[in-house]
């Protein structure tokens, strides 16, 4: 069976023996052991409850599945294979965290009165997948809900529907850098073939200022579900990262699997594009607070979203001398890597202009890549050599 790396090594916190567990303690359960009767078991394992078959990208012979359930106050794990039938029924006696956000480590007696050791998590931001890892059994597997709860076979790509770069609105810093980077954004990004989500910093004028890569993930397929889309797709160890997307409308969807909770989203395209002349504000990126056209909040590295899409602009609609295109036409990924703003420029197949001129959906969306220097300067890279060269030697805005 495909095994995933191992978790590094992490210091784990007390431990609450079960005798004598009051509720004055309930608090403290996610950092100790506690009851398998507990509202964190209840609360960390009831959305596992269907029986699920291990995913088939890691499977390798013998189907197996897993199912988590409650019966008599207990809760119990019951492994089972296409050939064996039930393999093991054990009871979960306690669970301990690991210090890692849903990771923890169970202990365990089998119906053969075994005691044993299983790791459980899931997998990323929402309960979409999960692992177990018990080396009783020799399981170390993942699990899709969706393969027990949405009907039907995994289609090869991402649906068009949910293509492009999607963004939240400015929200509140909760990280180390808030009081000086007091916004963030969080971005997700889907191909035909691939994912990437990330999470942009900004300083109180929503200058971008750090970003941070989440996840990246390649060989995507999906299963549909009405308007709503179950996205599948892998991680460098080969493991699934999912998301469950709801089309909303408008350009927005709702996802969830991104982080704990569900995330709304729109095309990331800024405000129709303005010149140097007009003082009145722009919308930035996602729809949220606006910005002044000016040059009053810029540095000659640092912009906001809107500003540096006005900059690169033109350049982007010099690609199209024959179409009829505006810069909402298009989206974009802005992120900061070694103290250079970079910017991928991709077709947004959902606009008019796109449908109107019969564009493939299937073919790649990037379009240009760009990215200002810690000196100021716009470059634009060479898509055939990755070379990269000065277009622009400062913003005008």
């Amino acid at each position: 069976m495909k095994k995933i790396l191992p978790l590094i090594g992490i210091s784990l916190t007390g431990v609450l023996l079960l005798a004598g567990c009051g509720h004055k303690q309930a608090d403290k359960e996610d950092a100790s052991t506690a009851p398998s009767s507990s509202t964190k078991l209840n609360n960390l394992l009831s959305p596992a409850k269907a029986k699920v078959p291990d995913d088939s990208q890691s499977s390798n012979g013998d189907q197996l599945y897993s199912q988590f359930y409650k019966k008599g106050g207990q809760w119990y794990w019951k492994l089972t294979s296409q050939d064996d039938g039930t393999i093991d029924n054990s009871q979960i006696k306690s669970l301990k965290s690991t210090g890692q956000n849903d990771v923890y480590n169970f202990s365990m007696v089998s119906n053969k009165n075994k005691s044993y050791n299983m790791k459980f998590n899931w997998i990323n931001g929402g309960h979409q997948a999960y692992t177990v890892n018990a080396a009783y059994h020799n399981v170390n597997n993942n699990f899709v809900l969706a393969d027990a709860k949405v009907s039907g076979q995994w289609q090869t790509g991402a649906p068009q529907a949910v293509q492009g770069t999607w963004a939240t609105d400015f929200t509140n810093n909760s990280g180390n850098d808030a009081q000086k980077l007091p916004f963030t954004k969080q971005f997700l990004n889907i191909t035909s073939t691939a994912t990437s989500s990330f999470v942009n910093e900004y300083d109180t004028n929503h200058r971008l200022y750090n970003s941070e890569t989440a996840n990246k993930t390649t060989n995507v397929s999906y299963k549909q579900d009405g308007d709503n889309y179950v996205l599948k797709s892998y991680d460098s160890n080969e493991t699934p990262v999912v998301y469950s997307i709801s089309v909303m409308g408008n350009n927005e969807i709702k996802v969830d699997g991104l982080t704990s909770s569900s995330l709304t989203m729109s095309q990331s395209a800024t405000s129709p594009t303005t010149s140097a002349s007009e003082s009145s504000a722009v919308t930035s990126q996602s729809g949220s607070a606006a910005v002044s056209g000016s040059t009053a909040n810029t540095t000659t590295s640092h912009l906001t979203d809107q500003q540096v899409v006005n900059w690169i602009w033109p350049y982007v609609k010099a690609k199209y001398p024959n179409m009829n295109v505006e810069s909402t036409d298009f989206t974009y990924m802005p992120q900061m890597k070694n103290g250079q703003m970079y910017v991928n420029v991709l077709e947004n197949h959902n606009a008019a202009a796109f449908k109107k001129s019969g564009v493939d959906s299937g073919t790649n969306p990037q379009v240009a890549s760009f990215r200002v220097t810690s000196s100021g300067a716009l470059e634009q890279m060479d898509a055939t050599t990755g070379d990269w060269s000065v277009v622009s030697s400062g913003y005008n805005g």
